[in-house]
């Protein structure tokens, strides 16, 4: 029996928002909202008894933005863009101190379409009583979503710039987003974790109102999800026999056992970048990912119209035309948030047509990295014509190749 495997990889990105009138809103934010919440900074000065603010504008990972060669990015789905918990530090960046540490109480605005906000965030007077020429660049760290639910962390305002640069997501007995114990739904309240950073960040402005400097425009908190998602998609044909997915694993040495929360010093989120504590190791086991066998595989008329190649589609319309018929019934799917990975994606699935043996289909992916933060990788698998088919795609040329059995094409 020939059998094949599709799998796709696309990117979760964030979007660059219009600067207009944006000039206009630092003026009307010093009574804004955005100034609630928990705060922590030194305001021992006595020049001046108006706290100084440093407006920061924090962007969530809303809409995408292509950031490869290929149009290839695809937008979150239901709450996996949703901020329900926000942090940022401030530190100065060569004397390393706590300037400012803010929570807000609500991060509402965050979570419209094309989310962003301006927080004004009060910080150290001595730091901003200095001349601007003398003032020192700071560092800006932004969590969001990462509480001790979801990622068994505790950070709060006496976390150092040191822990925040060792923080990670690991696995432990509860095997924060590992393959032990996998999140195969967004927690609601919850969220997913997200990060941003700016390292060596300029201040411009005046007390008592400072802002993060881009070139004459003010720098941005980007948000990006710290982790990726796997999906698997299966289908059958009407007429027959049923498909029964009996087993999902990845291989060992696939998912890195302690994965950093920031990304490193001069990196970037374009292309395939990780940040993944290599000496702590890979998994060195192959737990089951499925909770139950799946028997409810649906038949219908073309599974093959679900197959990427088979329409001239860009990857949005692709994974949308995937949401759509895994709404309608018309697949059968498991999702899977996962810490990231620089490997190269491997594993098996152990299936039944009808009252046959069971049998083992391989699926992997071609090159290294292609699991890195904030992407997705489905995997779809269909039966038509006595046989599961896979097709395996290469995004960056739109190229589509099909092997029999195991599949080097991605």
């Amino acid at each position: 029996m020939k059998q094949t495997y599709r799998h796709i990889i696309t990117r979760l990105s964030n979007s660059h928002r219009s600067w207009l009138l944006l000039s206009m809103l630092l003026l009307c934010l010093t009574a804004c909202s955005s100034s609630d919440g928990d705060q922590t900074a030194d305001h021992s000065s006595e020049q001046d008894k108006t706290p100084a603010q440093l407006y920061i504008y924090v962007h969530a990972p809303q809409t995408a933005v292509p950031t490869r060669a290929y149009i290839g990015d695809v937008e979150p789905i239901n709450n996996e863009a949703m901020v329900y918990s926000l942090q940022i530090w401030v530190f100065t960046h060569d004397s390393n101190k706590l300037i400012g540490y803010f929570s807000p109480s609500g991060t509402s605005a965050l979570n419209k379409p094309g989310g962003y906000e301006v927080f004004q965030l009060t910080i150290d007077a001595d730091y901003a009583m200095t001349a601007e020429t003398g003032r020192e660049h700071v560092d800006v760290y932004a969590l969001a979503n990462v509480t001790a639910d979801n990622c068994h962390l505790t950070l709060d305002h006496t976390t150092t710039r040191a822990e925040l640069e060792a923080a990670v997501l690991a696995h432990s007995t509860q095997d924060a987003f590992g393959l032990t114990a996998p999140i195969m739904v967004v927690p609601e309240g919850v969220g997913l974790p997200m990060s941003g950073v700016l390292r060596d960040q300029p201040v411009t402005g005046a007390a008592p109102v400072l802002k993060l400097d881009n070139g004459g425009e003010m720098a941005k908190v980007s948000l990006i999800r710290t982790i990726s998602k796997l999906r698997f998609a299966f289908a059958n044909q009407t007429g027959n026999e049923p498909l029964v997915i009996n087993s999902i694993k990845l291989n060992t040495d696939m998912i890195p056992e302690e994965q950093y929360l920031f990304m490193a010093e001069d990196a970037s989120y374009d292309g395939k970048p990780c940040h993944i504590k290599t000496a702590s190791g890979y998994n060195n086991e192959t737990p089951e990912l499925l909770a139950a066998t799946i028997n409810d595989v649906p038949a219908i008329d073309q599974p093959v119209v679900y197959a990427w190649g088979n329409k001239e589609l860009e990857p949005q319309r692709y994974e949308s035309m995937l949401d759509d018929a895994a709404a309608a019934g018309d697949l059968t799917q498991r999702m899977y948030f996962l810490r990231e990975s620089d490997k190269q994606l491997q594993g098996e699935i152990k299936f039944q047509i009808g009252d046959g043996d069971e049998q083992t289909a391989t699926f992997q992916m071609v090159d290294e990295g292609g699991f890195s933060r904030n992407h997705i990788w489905t995997v779809y698998a269909y039966q038509a014509q006595a046989r599961l088919h896979v097709v395996v795609v290469n995004i960056a040329p739109w190229r589509t190749a099909e092997e029999s059995y195991e599949f080097y094409n991605w």
